[in-house]
């Protein structure tokens, strides 16, 4: 297991009351940490309080001395956390708070535990009113206004995603505008159960420890009032539930119901009843025990010891596990942890405990990995999963499956390697090094042939065919060779042609079918050269200062430049379609494979996505990377990948321009690559190891 590929510690921090209770906005931006109602299992002298912290930094906005936290929960936008607190006199509140400052908004006796309704207007409530009489109620979320109450069950009730219907543990289906029941059957007074809608919110599942099955009922009544029973699965491990509120929870995908015993924790199945999983409860008791699934409902985070940790270990910490089967994902143990929140993509958990929290950063771990033992200087793939990925380590040239890490080819260069390509088929690999060698590999045979150039090779490159390759050189040309160059001696491979620049060639790029190369010099000009000749088929296009990046995408040239703009060519007309300026120089590009959207970078944290296709270009989405910026690639799926500065590749979809999913690393990135078909995703790493992760086309 590569743990620091799984989660990150990004924040560690101390507070001056127990926590035993957190709970984060849906983006992690806030954190409310507060004294638990198990507040005497940590002291009975401990101070007691309630702190909204920062998530990026760590620091309180603010603290409520003397209060204990049930529960809490933030509106959508963050503005606002409800809490169910017992104050300084002992008295038991429900209190809407101003995020940032502490406000108070409303308060309302009672207290209990919580579940707001998607659109945040509505807040549903299992436990006491001010009375201490045993119900489920709903309150408006502005005013603090009682709606309705929806009988005594213990289970949390549960809203439609689009906030119109509400399902109880009674078990009840109520109107939410009208407090209006649809139905109701029977009232599981002092029982636990637990009910969730089905993803598509035609319907109500509903789980009870004293009928011990799983019922599945229709959101319309029949003639009589009476509840629809769509279907019903035995589940006869309900009967071990624990007398106690939320006890039985729904995962997100409604395939697994978590049932928490006095003696273990069942992960059951929500198909057939069976048990999927069993874990250990801790040795103080169920009181103790805490889990939160992450979105996807495949995975659970748990503060239990889970083998093969035996079940009396201490201080357990945090555990994420898969609902199915007997795997550990990562563990993080060395820490009593009190309560568990998570983010709502999924992609930070929060854990509460003693006197302090702290936040993991979720990513999802390579495919594979390879260790080159050297600085990598340059990457690249072939096409598809069952590709290959090629590295540069400093004078080592290292190939390797890019499903399973498996060495296939190790050969050294008298000098440092500066540029690498792979064919899209995977068998041919081609370097260039500063002693002026293109050097090309066969992965079948190991077979290899050699051209010379009179100064080191800044670039290769193959046709999308991978019949052609192309090479650009400080000796001011750039060539253009056969796959399977002509000549007698393999070391001394034979050009198709090459053509001369004014100055050293930095950049080189290949046409559809090698119909023609473009290239970009030190003298600031973009060359398209005929494939057949190398003749110069257009005049150059000329930039005002040094050219950082070239790409190519069918018939389209982008190339970006420290005079802060960057070009798309259409290369078949030799037209230059658009400029694009920026405020700073433009370092780093990537171009989808429609050329239709350009990434653009700089020397700083900034990304600019365009849309390029039209007669002026639109900019689609600016984004802040957490570092300076030093990759860019466009992956099936409609993604766009960031690697910078920093230990971590963000993932980020191209329709709402945020953050969907991350590659984590124990160390800064240093290059980034794909396969033409941008599945096959390659992370180079300051820490000399090369990663591949293959993105899903969903």
């Amino acid at each position: 297991m590569n743990e620091s590929e799984y989660f990150r510690v990004v924040l560690d921090a101390e507070l001056t009351h127990p926590v035993g209770r957190v709970a984060t906005s849906h983006d992690g931006r806030w954190i409310l940490a507060g004294t638990g109602w198990n507040a005497p299992w940590l002291g009975n002298n401990a101070p007691q309080g309630i702190s909204v912290i920062d998530g990026s930094s760590g620091q309180p906005a603010w603290t409520k001395p003397g209060t204990r936290c049930f529960d809490a929960v933030f509106t959508p936008d963050g503005e606002s956390v409800a809490v169910s607190i017992q104050d300084q006199d002992a008295q038991l509140r429900i209190v809407l708070l101003r995020t940032a400052t502490g406000e108070q908004i409303w308060t309302l006796g009672g207290g209990g535990f919580f579940q707001l309704s998607p659109d945040g207007t509505r807040l549903g409530v299992v436990g006491v009113r001010s009375d201490e009489s045993a119900h489920s109620f709903v309150l408006d979320a502005v005013s603090g206004a009682l709606l309705n109450e929806q009988g005594n069950a213990m289970a949390r009730p549960r809203f439609r995603f689009d906030s119109t219907l509400l399902c109880t543990g009674c078990p009840s289906l109520v109107d939410v505008l009208t407090g209006a029941p649809r139905w109701q059957s029977g009232d599981h007074t002092g029982i636990p159960s637990a009910a969730v809608f089905t993803e598509r919110g035609d319907a109500v599942i509903f789980a009870s420890s004293t009928w011990g099955k799983i019922t599945t009922y229709e959101l319309e009544a029949d003639a009589n009032g009476a509840p629809v029973v769509r279907g019903a699965v035995a589940a006869a491990e309900l009967a071990n539930t624990t007398t106690w509120f939320d006890t039985l929870i729904f995962g997100p995908d409604r395939s697994t119901l978590m049932r928490v015993g006095n003696q273990d924790v069942a992960l059951l199945s929500v198909l057939d009843g069976s048990v999927r999983r069993r874990l250990p409860t801790p040795a103080n008791g169920f009181f103790a025990f805490t889990a939160e699934f992450l979105p996807d409902g495949k995975r659970l985070v748990v503060n239990v010891p889970v083998p093969p940790a035996p079940p009396e270990t201490v201080r357990a910490g945090v555990s994420v596990i898969e609902t199915t089967g007997e795997s550990v994902v990562w563990s993080d143990p060395g820490r009593d942890v009190a309560d568990l929140a998570v983010t709502g993509d999924g992609s930070r958990v929060v854990a509460g405990g003693e006197n302090g929290l702290r936040v993991y950063e979720l990513g999802t771990p390579a495919r594979s990995r390879r260790d080159c033992h050297a600085r990598i200087a340059a990457v690249a793939a072939s096409d598809g999963p069952a590709g290959i990925v090629a590295a540069a380590a400093e004078s080592r040239l290292v190939v390797f499956r890019a499903t399973s890490g498996e060495l296939m080819l190790e050969r050294v260069h008298p000098g440092p390697i500066s540029a690498v390509a792979v064919s899209p088929d995977g068998h041919s690999v081609v370097t260039g090094s500063s002693d002026g060698g293109c050097r090309h590999f066969d992965t079948l045979t190991g077979a290899r042939w050699t051209a010379r150039h009179n100064g080191p090779v800044n670039a290769v490159a193959f046709s999308d065919n991978g019949t052609r390759v192309a090479t650009a050189s400080a000796d001011r040309t750039a060539r253009l060779f056969d796959r399977v160059p002509g000549g007698a001696d393999p070391e001394e491979g034979v050009a198709l042609w090459s053509h001369q620049h004014p100055l050293a060639v930095t950049h080189v790029a290949v046409g559809p079918g090698g119909a023609w190369v473009a290239t970009a010099a030190l003298d600031r000009k973009v060359r398209i050269l005929s494939g057949s000749t190398g003749d110069e088929l257009r005049p150059p296009f000329e930039h005002d200062a040094k050219i950082r990046d070239l790409r190519v995408s069918a018939q389209t040239l982008v190339t970006a430049s420290e005079d802060g703009s960057a070009l798309v060519i259409d290369a078949a007309a030799g037209q230059r379609r658009l400029r694009i300026e920026h405020p700073g120089p433009v370092t780093v590009l990537a171009l989808s494979a429609d050329a239709t959207l350009l990434a653009t970078a700089g020397t700083g944290k900034t990304v600019d996505i365009w849309r390029i296709d039209g007669d002026r270009e639109v900019l689609v989405h600016r984004l802040t990377a957490r570092a300076a910026v030093n990759g860019l690639v466009f992956a099936v799926g409609g993604a766009l990948i960031v690697s910078a500065d920093d230990a971590v590749m963000a993932v980020v979809d191209l329709v709402t321009g945020r953050e969907i999913d991350r590659f984590l690393h124990p160390m800064p990135m240093s290059h980034l690559a794909s396969g033409s078909d941008r599945r096959i995703i390659v992370g180079a790493c300051t820490d000399d190891v090369a990663r591949v992760y293959e993105v899903s086309r969903s």
